[in-house]
């Protein structure tokens, strides 16, 4: 007979799943605000598909999601990112879908903006770690 909070619940290790993808998300938008761009891209799987809200192509993989973040975050502009209202979809113990709204506050020359957003993010445990296996941000319509 199995013990009712057991790790190995099914319950608890989609619970565990959602609690994992949410701390991905979260530190995506730590690593973003700090434009930390190697932490950033670490956060990408290394065939990742990303679609970001400046982006005119669908980027795949390292190099082209590190040039994304590198001209997007190491210009004159800072940025800070808030995830609100997220979603978290367990697939699996190792599959979670995660859907915010990300609210990025954009300064340049004492400029502020604010820059809503749709995130959506497919997220996968591979050899442990929770990766972003897909990524699209868009801009929230008015």
């Amino acid at each position: 007979m199995r013990a009712q909070n057991s790790l190995f619940d099914p319950k608890n290790l989609m619970t565990q799943t959602i609690n994992d993808a949410l701390e991905l998300a979260e530190r995506w938008s730590t690593a973003f605000t700090q434009a930390d761009v190697n932490s950033v891209v670490s956060l990408f799987a290394p065939d990742a598909v990303f679609l970001g809200t400046s982006s005119k192509t669908i980027v795949t993989g390292t190099e082209g999601i590190k040039k994304y973040f590198e001209h997007s975050l190491l210009g004159s502009k800072r940025y800070v990112s808030v995830l609100t209202d997220i979603h978290v979809t367990a697939l699996s113990d190792n599959v979670a879908i995660i859907a915010a709204l990300n609210k990025i506050t954009s300064t340049e020359n004492n400029h502020t903006e604010d820059l809503m957003g749709r995130l959506s993010i497919a997220a996968r445990k591979r050899e442990g770690l929770w990766k972003i296996e897909h990524f699209h941000r868009s801009a929230l319509p008015n």
